[in-house]
Formats: C-alpha cells, sequence, structure tokens
C-alpha cells in the first residue's frame, strides 16, 4: 500500500514540477499563438501555410544547435552544469554550436529554400539563432534558478508582445521576411538577461582543455542528436508532406492545426525533464504503471478540446483568423486525428525518462530513427497513393511505432510494475 501510495506521489511530483515549467513557457507560447492569429490574418491562408514551414525550418535548426547537449547535461550533470571551468566549457560549446547551426541554416535557405516564398524569411530567422530567447533555459532549470527563469520568460513575454503589437497592428507588417525579422528583434531582451546572468569573459578562452570537452560532449551527446533530430521525422513531417503532396488551401488549413499540436508536443518535453529530475532523487529502475496511467489520463483531458470541440478550439486559438468553411472543416479534421499523437506520447513519457536516466540512449536512439524512418516512409508513400486528406493518419505511423517499440522493450526486459 505504501509503495502505491509513494507511485502516486512520484507521478504527481513530475506533473506538479512539469506543469510550472510548461506554464512560465506558456507565458510566451500564450502570446505567440495571439500573435499567429494576426499573422494569418495580414498573410493570409496561403502564405500562412509557408509561413509554418518556415517556423518548422527554423525549429529543426534549433535542434541541430543544441544537438542533444540540453538533454544530455540534464542527465549527466545537473546542478554541476552550472559551475566552475564545467559550466564555461559548457557554454562555449553551446555557442559554436548555435553559430554552426546558423551557418547551416544559411546554406539550407540558399540551396532548398531558394524559389521559396519563404527564402528571405529563411536567411533571417538564421539571424534568429544567435539570439534565442531560451538559449539559456538549461542554466536556470540545472541550476533550478526557478525565479531568473520565470524573470526571463515574462521579460520575453512584454518584449515579444510589444514588437509584434507594433509591427503586426500599427505597422501592419504582411510579408514573411519583414514578420521574421520582427521576430529576431524580439528575442533580444530576453537572450541579453541571459547574457547578463550566466557570461563571463572565460567563455572567450579556448584551450586544449575546452577541444577536449567538445570532443567528449559530442560522443556522449551523439545519440541524444539523433533522437533529438529523429523527432522531426514525426509531427513535422506531415507539414512537409501535405506542401508536396497537396495544393496550397490545404497546407494553410492543416498549419492551423499544426500549430496547436506542435505547442502542445513541445510541452510535453518539460514533463520529460520533470521525471528525470525526479527520478534522480531515487533508485527504482523500473516503470510504474499507475505512473503512466495517471499522467496519460491528465494529459488525455488537458488535450480533449482537440478532440471533441475542434472547430471551437480553433476558433478560439486562432479568432482572429481568415476563416472559411473550407478551411475551418479540413483544419478541425486534421486537428481532431493529429491529437491523438499527444496521448500516444504521454503513454511513453515514463519509459523515455526511465531509459535517459539510465543512459541507453543508443537503444532509445535506434527505436526514435526506426519510427521515424518508418514514418517518412509511410507519409510519403501513402500521400502519392491516397487522398491528400490522408496525411493527418499517416503521420501518427512513427508515433504508434515508437510507443509500441518501448512497450516491448520493458515488458522484454520485466521493467514494468504496478
Amino acid at each position: 500500500m505504501n509503495h502505491l501510495f509513494y507511485a502516486s506521489l512520484q507521478a504527481l511530483k513530475n506533473i506538479k514540477i512539469g506543469v510550472f515549467i510548461s506554464l512560465v513557457n506558456i507565458l510566451i507560447q500564450g502570446v505567440s499563438i495571439l500573435a499567429q492569429n494576426i499573422i494569418a490574418n495580414n498573410l493570409g491562408i496561403v502564405k500562412f501555410g509557408y509561413f509554418g514551414i518556415l517556423q518548422s525550418d527554423y525549429t529543426i535548426f534549433c535542434a541541430l544547435a543544441d544537438f542533444g547537449m540540453a538533454t544530455l547535461i540534464l542527465a549527466f550533470f545537473g546542478k554541476k552544469a552550472t559551475q566552475g571551468r564545467l559550466f564555461t566549457n559548457i557554454l562555449q560549446l553551446r555557442l559554436s554550436m548555435t553559430a554552426l547551426s546558423a551557418v547551416a541554416m544559411v546554406v539550407f535557405a540558399c540551396t532548398v529554400r531558394r524559389d521559396s516564398p519563404a527564402f528571405y524569411g529563411e536567411l533571417i530567422l538564421a539571424l534568429g539563432l544567435l539570439f534565442q530567447h531560451a538559449f539559456f533555459d538549461w542554466f536556470f532549470i540545472c541550476g533550478n534558478f526557478w525565479k531568473k527563469l520565470l524573470i526571463s520568460k515574462v521579460l520575453h513575454t512584454v518584449s515579444y508582445s510589444a514588437i509584434m503589437t507594433f509591427a503586426l497592428c500599427y505597422l501592419k507588417l504582411d510579408s514573411i521576411p519583414a514578420i521574421a525579422g520582427a521576430m529576431v528583434v524580439a528575442a533580444i531582451p530576453a537572450f541579453g538577461f541571459g547574457v547578463r546572468q550566466a557570461f563571463s569573459k572565460k567563455v572567450l578562452h579556448l584551450g586544449n582543455h575546452t577541444l577536449k570537452f567538445f570532443k567528449l560532449m559530442f560522443k556522449s551527446a551523439f545519440p541524444y542528436a539523433v533522437a533529438s533530430l529523429a523527432s522531426f521525422a514525426y509531427l513535422p513531417v506531415g507539414l512537409y508532406t501535405v506542401a508536396s503532396f497537396a495544393d496550397e488551401f490545404f497546407l494553410g488549413a492543416y498549419n492551423f492545426a499544426h500549430k496547436p499540436i506542435m505547442l502542445a508536443s513541445g510541452l510535453m518535453v518539460h514533463f520529460i525533464s520533470s521525471s528525470l529530475i525526479t527520478l534522480h532523487q531515487t533508485d527504482s529502475k523500473v516503470l510504474h504503471l499507475r505512473d503512466q496511467i495517471i499522467f496519460t489520463l491528465f494529459i488525455g483531458v488537458a488535450s480533449a478540446p482537440f478532440w471533441l470541440f475542434p472547430e471551437y478550439t480553433l476558433r478560439i486559438i486562432f479568432f482572429a483568423a481568415p476563416w472559411t468553411s473550407e478551411v475551418l472543416q479540413t483544419s478541425c479534421y486534421s486537428l481532431r486525428i493529429l491529437s491523438v499523437s499527444l496521448i500516444l506520447q504521454a503513454t511513453r513519457m515514463g519509459m523515455i525518462s526511465v531509459m535517459l536516466k539510465e543512459k541507453r540512449t543508443w537503444t532509445y536512439g535506434i527505436m526514435i530513427s526506426v519510427g521515424g524512418f518508418v514514418n517518412i516512409v509511410a507519409c510519403l508513400a501513402g500521400a502519392s497513393l491516397l487522398d491528400s486528406k490522408m496525411i493527418p493518419a499517416l503521420t501518427l505511423t512513427g508515433d504508434l511505432l515508437l510507443s509500441l517499440q518501448l512497450a516491448v522493450y520493458f515488458v522484454r526486459n520485466g521493467r514494468i510494475r504496478w
């Protein structure tokens, strides 16, 4: 009985920490959703679809800049990552990776997106990689500097609100590059706050020890990076598949459904972080089914509006969007199907946390890569043979396979307990 009570407390503690981190991030995400309304209104349905492609590309290059380091730092070092030479080396590594990622995004824009309406926006957001408002989040979370994390997010919320309101409502910017530029400017104040809290001149001094640290971290982080980058072979592939196989209006409608799901999926990562934090406080090496059920029910209830009331949800989130009956119908259909991904992610959250804590990163990296590969094949093959409306369902293939792989792994190894 005491064990079951402890398991319940553990699940609730995971939810509590995850909710706090998520709520802090929802500050800016909520304002971002409001801005998306006006952006959609200013750009129109078709250009808004391409704007979604731009934002998805930017997110992928953010993941490349991270290269799995944030997860590695949390799993390996914890609070030690904010102290002494280790902190200096980590910050040097993060800055170097961000610069390389920015260069890579410029190259990508000049080759792959050269003839796309998003081309100039890609070049501008490549500069934005250098001023990410969330660049120092790892520092605040590892050090348990919750107040500073909150201040950083509030600061970005205020600056983003003011700048985007001026740009979208007063200047009425209606081009993708101009809006991308406003987003970069809006991120600078929060980035500056992070620099004041966590930057020192020592970062500018690179030595042999720094290069050895880089080599060690790349070797250790590679499976994390594989897992992180492979995750973009899941939900984002649906958007790229729609852009390749469907018409522009379907792309715009799909983007309305894609955005809230990606937002919710991003918040799910914070629950994995919260679970890692609590797992470091226990020696348990098993997955408690009770925890999984509680968390899955929590996510099911939280995401219920997506699949029960998609029309009302979309009209509330995108209240200023230039809706037509056809676009709204397509968006509702896509949102209802894509929301299943959140339930599937919830079922595997605990399994992922346990594997990361035990540093079984290669096993997890292989699993997520297999799921991502199958998802890409399913989306491309299915979209070429079936109607475009099947793409949202095809996008769930990878989620379903990954959840199944993890469940089989834990069952076969006798790692599940009630």
